[in-house]
């Protein structure tokens, strides 16, 4: 049987293939909540005050450019071409600063109230916040900052060249393949039509300068500025973009990894084994003209998004946090492994502790259990010693560097 069908052929087959490679060629891993010293120690604060939190206009620069040395780095896998307008920075709105500022204000205590060090006073802002008997300045310490939030939105149609290619029914699904790469090479060449896809695509930043000074001026430490960016495109070519490719690519590796990275590869791959094995099917659900079943985010989604990321940064660097890290456990006691999968890490500690004969293996998820609670000190003394009893065991030894 003959039949045409209308084929978008951007996707690059290869690229699937290493991609799933990859995914498949990942080691089982074990998650832990591991409890994270901040990046600075404040002392002597037994108070914090949430002071102003204001939205301003100005700039957001465009992340630096990283060089990206892996394979498919070098190859200029993922990196999309440059479409007009093409944003070179972001413009903070003073409207959308002061909302921004806002969620931030709201990020901040919803994640100081779960866990914080301190006693949380004032968090309105204003001198009338405070409640109860006012402590020692030297001892409150106040957080201020300045937001900006900048947001774009590009909504139009582009031509996406199309072919039309015959297929034979009968034969394989190795040749009918074969067939696509030699219409993806006509392609190269100008060959097919033009249809205007329609596409939406959606580009933000926030920048977030965080203060702390003790109440009575003196400065805990310099202010810090963080950043956070979001890009994405529904519908037309997934190969183009507004935003500079190679930055494009680095956004979606730093800030967006939680978008379900495997999903969108195997929906890919459903949607281009569709187009091969039934076109007709292909063509009817719309999959030739869509790159995404998910509705573009609204504005107030992606403001509390990046609010979020940006809080979450600035909160590790002056709050002890928990933190998921995939770690892996060595086949020591099974009581103590299940302990450990469970997230019981005390009372694995307690359990092994009780060991009277301990093995390589289980000095290792001794140390692991302490590095999960945060205590590095103990963790290192146990790993140290789960290598003096297996010296050469790569795994004890990566434990050994990574507290270093």
């Amino acid at each position: 049987m003959i039949q045409k069908t209308i084929l978008n052929i951007n996707r690059k087959f290869l690229l699937f293939g290493l991609m799933i490679w990859f995914l498949n060629a990942c080691a089982p891993q074990i998650s832990f909540q591991v409890q994270k010293p901040p990046e600075f120690q404040i002392q002597d604060i037994q108070y914090l005050e949430i002071g102003s939190f204001i939205g301003k206009s100005g700039n957001i620069p465009l992340p630096p450019v990283k060089t990206d040395e892996s394979f498919l780095g070098k190859m200029g896998v993922g990196v999309t071409k440059a479409m007009e307008p093409l944003v070179q920075n972001f413009k903070a709105n003073p409207q959308h600063s002061e909302k921004a500022a806002d969620l931030v204000r709201a990020q901040i205590l919803g994640m100081l109230s779960s866990s914080s060090p301190w006693t949380i006073i004032n968090t309105t802002g204003e001198e009338t916040g405070i409640s109860g008997s006012i402590p020692d300045d030297a001892k409150v310490a106040v957080l201020d900052a300045q937001i900006k939030y900048a947001e774009l939105r590009y909504e139009d149609k582009e031509a996406i060249r199309y072919l039309v290619s015959v297929e034979n029914k009968g034969t394989t699904f190795e040749q009918q393949l074969l067939a696509k790469a030699g219409s993806m090479g006509a392609e190269s060449l100008g060959a097919g039509f033009l249809i205007p896809t329609p596409y939406v695509e959606l580009l933000a930043a926030i920048e977030i300068e965080m203060s702390l000074i003790r109440r009575n001026g003196t400065r805990l430490i310099p202010p810090q500025t963080h950043r956070a960016y979001y890009v994405r495109k529904w519908g037309g070519n997934s190969s183009s973009s507004h935003m500079p490719g190679k930055i494009r690519k680095q956004i979606i590796l730093e800030f967006q990894q939680d978008e379900s990275f495997s999903e969108s590869i195997s929906t890919e791959l459903d949607r281009t084994t569709l187009a091969v094995q039934d076109p007709a099917a292909y063509l009817s659900m719309g999959l030739n003209l869509k790159r995404s079943q998910q509705v573009p985010l609204t504005s107030l989604d992606l403001m509390i998004r990046l609010s979020r990321q940006s809080a979450e940064k600035y909160l590790k660097q002056i709050s002890p946090y928990e933190e998921e890290t995939q770690l892996i456990l060595l086949s020591g006691n099974e009581v103590a492994m299940n302990l450990i999968r469970g997230n019981a890490y005390q009372e694995a500690i307690a359990y092994l502790q009780g060991l009277d004969q301990k093995t390589a293996e289980d000095e290792y998820n001794l140390g692991l259990a302490y590095e999960a609670t945060g205590n590095s000190g103990q963790a290192r003394i146990h790993y140290e010693t789960a290598l003096q009893q297996s010296p050469g065991n790569s795994q004890i030894s990566e434990a050994l560097s990574r507290l270093k």
